[in-house]
């Protein structure tokens, strides 16, 4: 009985993708990959100090949760940094806005229709609005100065959350819940409160500062485009990069143009992936940009699907990276006199 309960699983999973498109959770498909970025400026070695503000004082507990998450992450990612209160680095940020508005009920192209495991072979029409969007937007100022008030690094950072929920198979919680737990969960692809996707925020916020300022090495889950594209897709699981990008590339081009828009999108990620495991900072770059043409070229065919923008943002931060290693080096200065 189990595995007839099991086989009926499936065939929903299968039958909830019908067109092009990534679904909802939880009938995703990702890749993990492993992003190791270089500093973008050079960070004086020695002791940090961070301080977050906010404009609006009911951002505060999302200022001080910031606060915290940044430092935690320039100390995780250069254990030679000690925090301090007359630091050799000042490290400030200022929070302008933070909105995770209510969740919104959409329709879900891609589950159309519902089998009930209980009787095999009878589907049952999904009711329209079966999922629902859950988005959240932080954005601050960030400014990075010597203990002598020289500016190392400033730019205004904007971090968002997307994500539709599948309300059919009822595994989220996250529609009727809006507390904010002490220790919410940071899982990024199974967000169960509004406080998780608060956190998930923060997190994506910090990450962008030390991003910033140290090495760091994070691990990635990217979801892949499926529909006509899941039987390539197998090469993505498998690693096997390469033979992902080249199979996309030479395959006949989808109908419809907005269903097109998926296959490039997934070419991007195989530039992507690409880029992560090169083995020089110029080969990295080249991935890189031909990662951003693709994803660009993908939101160009359909500019609804909003899983589109998130990539070109991601793919920008590493090439600025990236760019400063491809670089030659400075000529030395010569001595004066």
């Amino acid at each position: 009985m189990r595995s007839a309960r099991l086989a009926a699983l499936i065939t929903v999973q299968a039958t909830l993708l019908v067109g092009q498109g990534f679904g909802v959770y939880p009938f995703r498909k990702s890749v993990t990959l492993e992003s190791k970025l270089p500093a973008a400026v050079n960070l004086p070695a020695g002791s940090i100090n961070v301080k977050v503000s906010a404009q609006n004082a009911t951002y505060h507990d999302v200022a001080g949760r910031l606060q915290s998450m940044i430092e935690t992450e320039l100390v995780r990612f250069d254990r030679d940094l000690t925090i301090a209160d007359s630091p050799d680095t000042v490290i400030t940020a200022n929070i302008l806005n933070f909105n995770i508005p209510p969740p919104r009920p959409v329709s879900d192209p891609y589950a159309t229709s519902i089998a009930d495991a209980s009787q095999t072979g009878n589907k049952k029409k999904a009711p329209s609005g079966q999922a629902m969007e859950v988005t959240g937007t932080l954005a601050f100022t960030y400014q990075a100065r010597t203990r002598a008030g020289r500016v190392l690094d400033s730019e205004p950072i904007t971090v968002k959350f997307y994500e539709e929920i599948n309300t059919v198979t009822k595994t989220k919680s996250v529609l009727n819940k809006i507390e904010h737990p002490t220790h919410p969960k940071e899982d990024e692809d199974n967000p169960q409160t509004l406080g998780d996707v608060e956190q998930i925020l923060v997190n994506r916020a910090a990450a962008r500062v030390a991003a910033r300022l140290v090495n760091t090495n994070e691990t990635l889950h990217i979801h892949l485009a499926r529909g006509a594209l899941d039987g390539n897709n197998r090469y993505a699981e498998a690693g096997q990069w390469t033979h992902f990008v080249e199979t996309l590339e030479t395959m006949t081009p989808l109908a419809k143009p907005e269903d097109d828009a998926y296959r490039l999108y997934n070419v991007g990620v195989g530039n992507e992936a690409l880029g992560y495991k090169a083995e020089t900072p110029a080969r990295a770059r080249h991935y890189f940009e031909q990662a951003v043409i693709d994803y660009r070229k993908a939101g160009e065919l359909n500019p609804r699907e909003k899983y589109f923008i998130e990539p070109v943002n991601r793919i920008q931060l590493a090439l600025e990276h990236y760019k400063k290693l491809a670089a030659p080096p400075a000529a030395p200065k010569k001595a004066t006199k």
